[in-house]
């Protein structure tokens, strides 16, 4: 697939739930499970990996940064999706909240998955 049908249905993926798809937490996020794809080995260390990647591609200070605005974007879905929704795609007990690790490997493994069917 193309990068941009890749990311096309990565953003189907996460529109799923209540993300705020015009911040740069949405934007990096996007290009993490992206990063993940091309890369199955970037999943093993988020943080050396991909986050690097990301910060230079938009000029970031600091990977760090790529970090906290993806982990806000993401506790702040957590805050506004319904919990069934969180529990069921990603098959986790109720009112437990995914990892940043555990939502990209899920969509990584979705997108896969799509590929063999």
């Amino acid at each position: 697939m193309k990068e941009e049908d890749t990311k096309q249905f990565i953003i189907k993926e996460l529109s799923k739930f209540k993300f705020q798809q015009y911040t740069k937490g949405f934007k990096y996020l996007v290009e993490a499970i992206y990063l993940s794809i091309i890369d199955e080995n970037a999943l093993d260390n988020l943080s050396k990996n991909v986050f690097p990647i990301i910060a230079k591609k938009y000029n970031e200070k600091s990977f760090f940064n790529v970090k906290w605005c993806i982990d806000k974007v993401i506790e702040r879905m957590y805050n506004f999706t319904d919990i069934n929704i969180i529990s069921n795609y990603f098959n986790l007990d109720y009112n437990m909240k995914p990892s940043l690790k555990f939502i990209v490997y899920t969509v990584v493994c979705k997108y896969k998955h799509s590929l063999k069917v």
